[in-house]
């Protein structure tokens, strides 16, 4: 009897975490709440492997040479719908720490190359990502790794990230999310230009700690050097753009 509960359970336990979507209000594709769900009709089509065109377009304004917030080389992993690289209202883990504060991308991918519900990671090399420009890069999945997650720091801040947390991929065709900027919460936005790394300011690996959850980014308020008219952002920062094509 009790098996029996426990396999009734686990039926009605996998559909829930296939729908499990990433957290805030990333996406106003129309076709994202329309279509089947990809791992349940991946596995119907009887395939088992996918490679998606991933384009990141930063949508901040490009108010000179260097200002407004370039996106640093960005990691993107696949993964399978229980892993998160980082969550809405939890704390950050200090290899995502370091990616938003300083743009150090080595420990999220040994951390992300040597997780079992990771399959593909790829970090950016054609450098930062400027405002008005764009970069794509190829992922690729099979099941049960049906998601996709991202991370790039906003550098001219202190500890400002663009992310796409655990977004559903498309069977055919292209997805459109919009993403906006999370607060790691992992040092005081100070937006001093003794603590930021990005050309703004030059200084790298100098912070004042803090101990917060990740947050929606309130965006620079000018409270040290940073001129919200030349560095600040509307929302969403980034647009996504995930095409199947393999």
């Amino acid at each position: 009897m009790l098996k029996n509960k426990l396999i009734i359970s686990l039926f009605v336990l996998i559909p829930l975490l296939f729908a499990c979507n990433e957290e805030g209000p990333v996406s106003n594709d129309s076709q994202v709440n329309s279509n089947a769900d990809f791992s349940e009709q991946f596995a119907k089509r009887g395939e088992n492997y996918a490679e998606f065109e991933i384009t990141i377009e930063n949508m901040t304004p490009a108010t000179g040479p260097g200002a407004s917030q370039p996106f640093s080389p960005p990691v993107l992993a696949t993964h399978t719908p229980l892993f998160h690289i980082f969550r809405l209202g939890q704390y950050a883990s200090d290899e995502l720490r370091q990616l938003a504060e300083d743009a150090v991308n080595g420990p999220m991918i040994n951390s992300l190359t040597n997780s079992d519900f990771v399959y593909d990671v790829v970090e950016g090399s054609s450098g930062p990502i400027f405002p008005g420009t764009s970069q794509t890069f190829t992922v690729k999945t099979k099941l049960p790794f049906v998601k996709l997650s991202l991370v790039a720091m906003l550098v001219n801040t202190n500890d400002a990230f663009v992310g796409a947390n655990a977004v559903r991929l498309p069977l055919v065709g292209s997805r459109v999310y919009y993403l906006r900027v999370y607060d790691a919460g992992t040092e005081r936005n100070t937006e001093s230009a003794d603590h930021i790394p990005g050309p703004c300011c030059g200084s790298p690996h100098v912070r004042v700690p803090t101990y917060e959850r990740i947050r929606f980014h309130e965006g620079i308020q000018g409270y040290g050097n940073l001129d919200p008219a030349v560095y600040g952002w509307d929302e969403p920062a980034a647009k996504l753009t995930i095409t199947r094509i393999k």
